[in-house]
């Protein structure tokens, strides 16, 4: 966590254009990823201090090896921000 408080602390929050801009910016770092010009994110929780947010569809979709690297730096945004209201 960036603020060193774990759950205890609330998580900055982005939209959900910023999100996917973050989530765009890593996946363009690793090859099997950059491909990918488009992350739906989807709201799980109507508010909260704690991650509320999935991905959905990834377009285009990226081969076996790019969905498991796409998941895992996905993962990393999805641990430090919310989704703003």
């Amino acid at each position: 966590m960036r603020n060193g408080a774990g759950w205890s602390g609330e998580m900055p929050r982005k939209s959900a254009a910023e999100l996917e801009a973050e989530c765009l910016r890593l996946l363009a770092m690793d090859p099997h990823s950059r491909g990918i010009k488009r992350v739906e994110i989807i709201r799980m929780y109507p508010k909260g201090t704690a991650p509320n947010w999935t991905y959905g569809a990834l377009d285009p979709m990226p081969t076996r090896a790019g969905v498991a690297i796409a998941q895992t730096l996905i993962a990393s945004v999805y641990g430090r921000w919310a989704l703003a209201n």
